[in-house]
Formats: C-alpha cells, sequence, structure tokens
C-alpha cells in the first residue's frame, strides 16, 4: 500500500511540473509607434545662437527644428538656446568642435580667426540682392566650401543669413571714406573685418556683440557696422542715430553639427539633416526681407537719419576695399572658386 501511495504521488508531482513548464512563455517587446520589429530611437539634442529669439538668425534655427522634429515624426528633438545663452559666437564653435554643444549657428566672423575660409562667405560688394545670394548659397560650390569645414571637427550643413549690414555712426552720416578718418568702428574680431574697415581709413575696434550698446552710450566706439534686425533689436538706434545703407556684405552664419554626433547618424537620418538645412535657405531669406522693412519703419518712427549710397559713393567703397578683395581669394582656391562663381551671379 505504502508502496502504491509514493508511486501516485510522484505520478502528481511530475504532472503538476509539466504543467507549469507548458505555461510558461518567452519575454516579449512591444515594438514602439512607428516600428514593425523594434522601438524607435529618440534623438535628443542641443542647438545654440547669440542672437534674440526674433532675429533672423534665431528664426532660422527654429525653422530648421520644426523641420526635422516634423519629419522625423517627433523622433529627433532639439532643444533650441538664442540670445547667448550659452556663450559668444567663438564659445559656441569651440563648445561643438569639443561635442559638449549638438549644433550651432554661428556667425562667419569669429569662425573667420580660425580659418581663411569663412571670409570667402563675407567678401566686400560681393552680393547685391537676396535672388543672388540665394542661388548662390543654394549651389554646388557652397556646398565644397563648406566640406572643408570637417577639418575643424564640425559638419557645415547650410549658411543662413542675418541681412545686409549697413554703417551705423553716432553723430553724423558715413557716405565717404573721408568720413571713417580716424572714426573707432566696432567691427568682429577677424582679419577680414579689421581689413576692410583699415582699407576704408577707419580704426577697427574689435568688441564682442553683446558690449556694443554699451560701448556706443559711452563713446567708446564712434560706429558699428550692422544689420538693419541687429540695430532695432538690439536697440542700438537708441545711441546711435546715423544708418548709411552701404549693404557692403551681409552677416552670413554657419549651421553646423558636431562632426562625431554627425558620424552616429544613420545615412537616412544624415540626409534628413540636409534636407531640412537646405529647405531653410529660402524661409531664412523671406524672414530677413520681412524684417528689413519693419526695422526701416522702427527707425523712421524714432527719426533715426537713413542715408543710400549713391552709386557714385558706392563705387568709392568698392575701390578702396578691393585690395582686400584680391588678397582673400589670392589665399585659397575655394576662395577664389567661391568669388568668382557669387560675382557672376550678379
Amino acid at each position: 500500500m505504502k508502496k502504491l501511495i509514493s508511486i501516485v504521488l510522484l505520478i502528481l508531482l511530475s504532472f503538476i511540473v509539466f504543467s507549469g513548464c507548458a505555461k510558461e512563455e518567452p519575454p516579449t517587446t512591444t515594438p514602439a509607434q512607428g516600428s514593425d520589429s523594434a522601438p524607435v530611437e529618440k534623438i535628443s539634442l542641443r542647438a545654440a545662437n547669440v542672437t534674440q529669439v526674433n532675429h533672423p538668425m534665431n528664426k532660422a534655427v527654429e525653422f530648421f527644428i520644426a523641420k526635422i522634429q516634423e519629419k522625423s515624426e517627433g523622433r529627433i528633438e532639439i532643444t533650441n538656446y538664442p540670445a547667448r545663452q550659452l556663450g559668444d559666437d567663438r564659445e559656441l564653435f569651440e563648445q561643438v568642435q569639443q561635442g559638449s554643444l549638438d549644433i550651432a549657428l554661428i556667425s562667419a566672423g569669429p569662425v573667420g580667426s580660425t580659418t581663411e575660409l569663412a571670409a570667402a562667405l563675407q567678401l566686400p560688394f560681393m552680393f547685391e540682392n537676396w535672388d543672388q545670394w540665394l542661388s548662390v548659397m543654394s549651389s554646388d560650390v557652397t556646398k565644397d566650401l563648406l566640406n572643408e569645414f570637417g577639418q575643424f571637427n564640425v559638419k557645415a550643413l547650410a549658411v543662413y543669413d542675418s541681412g545686409f549690414r549697413n554703417f551705423v555712426s553716432i553723430d553724423t552720416p558715413l557716405t565717404s571714406t573721408n568720413d571713417f578718418s580716424g572714426k573707432k568702428i566696432r567691427v568682429a574680431e577677424t582679419p577680414l573685418h579689421i581689413g576692410i574697415f583699415k582699407s576704408v581709413g577707419a580704426s577697427p575696434t574689435p568688441i564682442p556683440y553683446g558690449e556694443i550698446y554699451t560701448s556706443l552710450q559711452n563713446k567708446v566706439i564712434d560706429g558699428l557696422e550692422m544689420d538693419l534686425p541687429a540695430v532695432v533689436m538690439e536697440k542700438h538706434y537708441e545711441v546711435a542715430k546715423n544708418v548709411t545703407l552701404s549693404k557692403h556684405f551681409t552677416w552670413p552664419a554657419i549651421f553646423m553639427i558636431n562632426q562625431e554626433l554627425w558620424d552616429t547618424l544613420s545615412p537616412e537620418d544624415q540626409q534628413l539633416f540636409i534636407d531640412c538645412a537646405n529647405e531653410v535657405l529660402a524661409e531664412n531669406v523671406q524672414y530677413i526681407q520681412e524684417q528689413e522693412k519693419v526695422a526701416l519703419e522702427t527707425l523712421a518712427a524714432n527719426n533715426i537719419t537713413v542715408t543710400e549710397l549713391t552709386a557714385e559713393q558706392k563705387q568709392a567703397f568698392v575701390d578702396a576695399t578691393k585690395s582686400v578683395t584680391e588678397e582673400y581669394i589670392a589665399k585659397n582656391p575655394k576662395i577664389k572658386a567661391f568669388y568668382e562663381y557669387a560675382i557672376s551671379q550678379k
């Protein structure tokens, strides 16, 4: 009897163990929305620039962010930090190179202190209108130029702009090279800008962007060169009452991403970044034109003297700065190719 009971218990125990194993199933992974096989990995990045929220440069960054977030269906998220929140242009450039910042829109002027290649974008009197500018920035010659920035551990995606630059002064309008004689004119700290304003007889004075207002107020400088939207947004017109529409060059900025981060992106995501960056070009130009119009209206409402150069006056500045242009196109064949293509589009 005891033996029979033992056999029955053994059979029951085996049945229980077998049933438990039969019900156990392997774990499953629920695919994220938009994928049939694997979760979608979100990409979260940070971008920065030095301009105020409504400035064309910052708006260009916002246009890009909106496009890439929409086209990636929210998979790529970019947080933007405008208005010098993370540093000035030079600091932002260094951060992107080092990888402590993912993306930035950096003014070509400060980049020019690192490489002469940036000078190609700002040679004096190279551009006459926005149609010409857009044609050039959408061209293969610009792509070739931007590819050269890989040596600085950044992938340059596009060139955006702030607007044509003009002469701004405290006391009297600047309409001839004689008017610049001995004048302390704020310039970006880059050899190209220093050379340009030396060639017209000024005393170029490099001062950080954020210190311009107080420098005008305290008459540390006599004037500056600036795009119209910035003159209004930074309130320079409160202390400098004269604007000369010289349009001596535009103020371009290079939209860049850290190279090592770029290399981790899939080919599909890299193409998405490139496509979105190029699509912003036309929106950037349209916004600039709108803001230049608004700026001129604001200056008129505040009784600022706005003077437009005559053809003869402008030609005098072209002649005075010609040696600077020749110096830079002789420095690098990429600069020469860019300049020659640009003037061919006039």
